[in-house]
């Protein structure tokens, strides 16, 4: 790929294209299939050199005899003018070319696909999306429904970017990658029940992933570890929200074990500990969350304070010990 590549492109649609767009072999025809007058126009197209003129000719030509025996020479002239426009990525070439023989061709997919990769190389993320939409009709792929995706994304239509990455997880559900933005997506706008059925599915995938070729051992931890938190806090959370406290508290600590500075699952396990009287846990995790000095900080304090003037009548002289063991634990 050329550095001019946009970022909703991958190599899905250039697969597709190459796939799509094997040269039709001009089959062997009978004399009677076409006239030497017709014959000779198609030599005059084979000579032409400019592919704008070729393209041109092919098109009258088929208008005018569209069941004509000559045609599929005709259709591979036109493929092999797009295809050498591709190698020599001249894309905004290729999109007039294709347009025109869309009007004797309607629906053909080496068109639509090359339409659909030239709309990308040149930036135009809406055009792609419109024709990239057609060839996931005739040729779905996870793939190729995360490109319109991501050119959605790149419209600010987050709406519909994210309905196309549910395509992309109804046929790829162990994309632990996707699976993660769209529990954090979710999460961030408060569309719980969205988020919960994301999270529980990256837990269902993630044992079974497996490190692609090339990427470093401990990369590929890190974001299996960020993976695990991040589905398990969602988890904890909403059995926490449903008062469903050893439910949390075991989902909980699983978020905890693989991001020790979570202070938002250290804070809904102090709750959930002080909710089943388990009084020493509850307030080690608020002194957890506290010492981390995040969002939850204050919040953590003011609950750590209050179980510890409960035991202490009324003060908070020891507190400091409890506190010490936290950022022993968090180390």
């Amino acid at each position: 790929m050329n550095s001019t590549t946009v970022s909703y492109f991958s190599k899905t649609l250039v697969s597709i294209l190459f796939a799509a767009a094997l040269i039709v072999t001009p089959k062997l025809v009978k004399a009677q299939d076409y006239t030497e007058e017709q014959y000779k126009i198609f030599q005059d197209i084979q000579a032409e050199k400019d592919d704008a003129k070729k393209v041109d000719m092919i098109v009258a030509f088929l208008k005018e005899n569209p069941k004509n025996g000559l045609r599929p020479n005709m259709v591979a002239e036109y493929q092999k003018a797009v295809l050498d426009l591709k190698n020599e990525k001249k894309w905004t070439r290729i999109i007039p070319l294709c347009e025109k023989f869309l009007t004797v061709a309607p629906g053909d997919d080496f068109s639509e696909t090359a339409l659909a990769a030239a709309y990308s190389e040149t930036n135009n993320p809406k055009e792609f999306a419109a024709f990239a939409e057609k060839v996931y009709a005739a040729k779905p792929s996870a793939g190729l429904a995360m490109d319109i995706a991501n050119a959605y994304q790149k419209l600010g239509n987050e709406a519909k970017a994210l309905q196309w990455k549910e395509k992309v997880l109804a046929s790829d559900p162990n994309n632990i990658e996707l699976l993660v933005e769209q529990i954090k997506k979710y999460s961030s706008t408060q569309q719980n029940v969205q988020a919960l059925k994301y999270a529980k599915q990256c837990l269902t995938a993630l044992p079974g992933a497996k490190k692609p070729a090339g990427m470093d051992e401990a990369v590929w931890k890190g974001s299996m570890d960020q993976a695990y938190a991040i589905a398990y806090n969602v988890v904890g959370q909403d059995a926490y929200n449903n008062r469903r406290y050893a439910e949390a508290i075991k989902n909980l600590e699983n978020a905890a074990r693989y991001y020790k500075r979570n202070d938002g699952a250290y804070y809904l396990l102090g709750m959930s500990y002080w909710q089943t009287n388990a009084i020493q846990p509850a307030m080690l995790n608020f002194a957890k969350a506290y010492v981390i000095r995040g969002a939850a900080a204050n919040s953590a304090k003011q609950q750590l304070d209050k179980i510890w003037k409960e035991g202490h009548q009324g003060t908070l002289a020891g507190e400091e010990r409890m506190i010490e063991k936290a950022q022993q634990d968090l180390k």
